[in-house]
């Protein structure tokens, strides 16, 4: 298991948690959470793993429509359940059965709408616009973690060895032209303050 693996993993639990409790003060919020939740989690069946990059940037967006555009929350609540369904292609790749792991899945997200409608201390409002700002801190973490592993095991492969480094010698040409510039920097600084 990757770092990347964890990530999504990661982001994907905390956004079926956060869009369920988010979505139980209205009914229509609660149908549109299984909207985009039942068409990915379907997708479990093929045993493949959700791709980071769309992982994180669907939940970024929805977490983003919903804190800063109230008017089209439905659809921010549509996108995380998209996200909480990716949560059962992650727990399908780990070796659950992917009907109990959408089973699963479902009951949580279940639970914790019911508790946020019946116990309002369970999840205050502040609570989860707190949790949709790191649902949305967190998808652009993991949109963009695959394009900075790749880059930091591209620069590990053209790291320069430092007892190379020492072998080598500067040629003079460099030198010359690096005294000379300095040189001249200098002349222009003393004459330019006459």
């Amino acid at each position: 298991m990757t770092l990347t693996f964890h990530a999504v993993w990661m982001l994907c639990a905390l956004s079926a948690a956060t869009f369920a409790a988010a979505a139980a003060p209205r009914r229509g919020w609660l149908v549109a959470l299984a909207i985009g939740f039942l068409p990915i989690a379907g997708l479990a069946a093929r045993g493949q793993p959700p791709d980071p990059e769309i992982a994180g940037v669907l939940a970024a967006a929805a977490a983003s429509v919903y804190l800063f555009r109230p008017r089209y929350a439905w659809f921010g609540i549509a996108l995380g359940g998209a996200v909480a369904g990716m949560l059962v292609q992650v727990l399908a790749i780990l070796g659950a059965p992917s009907l109990m792991a959408a089973a699963l899945v479902s009951l949580g997200m279940a639970a914790t709408a019911w508790l946020a409608k019946t116990r309002p201390r369970f999840s205050p409002e502040t609570l989860r616009e707190e949790a949709l700002l790191i649902v949305c801190c967190l998808g652009l973490v993991v949109a963009v973690l695959p394009s900075m592993l790749d880059g930091w095991q591209a620069a590990a492969n053209l790291n320069v060895r430092v007892e190379n480094l020492a072998q080598q010698t500067i040629p003079a040409w460099t030198l010359s032209v690096v005294a000379m510039s300095m040189l001249l920097g200098a002349a222009y600084a003393l004459w330019s303050r006459r």
